[in-house]
Formats: structure tokens, C-alpha cells, sequence
């Protein structure tokens, strides 16, 4: 179990204890749905390696990306605190993902006995929910070059965003599917950055050149992060 995971910060030890022997290791291949939208939910998952795009389909067909989660975020917080509440939206890996799952109630009874956990879990909650009514937000009222600065920002600010190189790993796709933007218009509006400098990378990674000026195109202060 990592030991940096925001969702187990300061838990007491006996609950440390009893997460690391009751959790189940699963591997998803890229493609694999973790969870349905519309299932019960049943488990606590920890990503461990891996990306998993959360998204939410409507009842035209049409489908909303909501956030991509990569190692170290929980997923199902919001279950842990709201009992027989079903999934609102569907996980699927992105790449091959491995997982740590406990079931539902077993966090649910650590949590009566762990103040800390319990807070940790609220915390993850208010943090979805926060970005939530942002990306929501987004797609009814910003323009798409304003939503992939800030898409890119999002990602700069989270470490599981980064390879090796220091560049974030994301592809075009992945972009197109974080801003509800087609994939020709992201490659179009990244091609034009690449030409002023604001940006570098091949497939699959993005490198920031110009922090400040992409905070700008994103309409984030410096305080904002990324």
C-alpha cells in the first residue's frame, strides 16, 4: 500500500495495519472497464499504476470525460461516505492499470474508529466535487483553446502527470477527451503553440515551455498552481 497516498495521511497504524492485509491487487487492460455508471458500488479502489478516464454518458449517447485518474488517487470516496448510492459515472482504464480494491464496508467500519481516515475521504470528496463543477462549468461557458490550457495545467499540477523526462504524459487524445474538444481541433490548437514556443513534445507527452504564458491562455494566477 503507498505509503504517500493522500487518502491514508496520518491514519493510525492498527488502521494502516489492516488496509495493507485486506486489499485485493487487480490488473484492468487498457479498454477495461473498472466500474459502471449506474452500478452499486462496492469497492474503494487505489490506483497504483496506470491512468483511469472517469466519464459520464447521457441519454442521447452522447458522453462527458469528467477527469483521467493516474497512481496514488482513489476512486469511490464518495461511496464510502453515502451507502447503496450507485456509481454516477463509468471508469475505464486508459492503459493497463493495476488497482488495490477493499470492500466498501470494511473502509466504511475503519472509518468509525479512524478520525483521520475519515477526514481523508471527505477531503477526496470535496476535491472531486470541486473539480466536478469546474470541468462542468467548462464546457458550458469557456472556449476550447482556454479549456486545453487548462486541461495541460491540471495535469502540470499533479506528479502521476509526469514521465521520466519531466513532460506530462498525455496524449492528444486523452486531451480531446479532458476538454470535450475533437481530436483535429486539440492537434490543431497544440501545433500552433508548438510554433510560438509554449509547448514541446512528441506522442503521447507534452512539455511546457512557457508556464506562465499557458497560465495566462488558461486564466489561472500564479496562487492556482500550474
Amino acid at each position: 500500500m503507498p505509503d504517500d497516498a493522500g487518502l491514508f495521511r496520518g491514519i493510525l497504524e492498527t488502521t494502516r495495519a489492516e488496509l495493507a492485509g485486506g486489499g485485493q491487487r487487480v490488473h484492468f487492460a487498457a479498454g477495461e472497464s473498472l466500474f459502471h455508471q449506474g452500478d452499486l458500488s462496492t469497492t474503494l479502489i487505489l490506483i497504483v499504476r496506470g491512468k483511469v478516464k472517469i466519464w459520464r454518458a447521457a441519454a442521447d449517447g452522447s458522453s462527458i470525460t469528467l477527469t483521467i485518474v493516474g497512481p496514488g488517487e482513489p476512486i469511490g470516496t464518495l461511496h464510502a461516505v453515502e451507502r447503496d448510492m450507485p456509481h454516477t459515472a463509468t471508469g475505464t482504464a486508459v492503459i493497463a492499470t493495476e488497482a488495490l480494491c477493499w470492500p466498501i464496508d470494511h473502509v466504511r467500519r475503519l472509518m468509525r474508529d479512524d478520525p483521520a481516515l475519515t477526514a481523508n475521504v471527505l477531503g477526496v470528496v470535496a476535491r472531486y466535487a470541486a473539480l466536478m463543477i469546474e470541468r462542468l462549468e467548462e464546457v458550458s461557458t469557456i472556449p476550447v483553446e482556454r479549456r486545453i490550457a487548462r486541461a495541460l495545467c491540471r495535469a502540470a499540477d499533479n506528479a502521476w502527470s509526469w514521465n521520466d523526462d519531466r513532460a506530462i504524459a498525455l496524449s492528444r487524445q486523452d486531451i480531446a477527451d479532458l476538454t470535450s474538444a475533437t481530436l483535429p481541433t486539440v492537434s490543431r490548437i497544440m501545433a500552433r503553440w508548438r510554433v510560438e514556443g509554449l509547448i514541446a513534445g512528441g506522442r503521447g507527452h507534452v512539455r511546457i515551455l512557457k508556464a506562465d504564458a499557458l497560465r495566462a491562455l488558461a486564466g489561472r494566477t500564479p496562487d492556482q498552481g500550474m
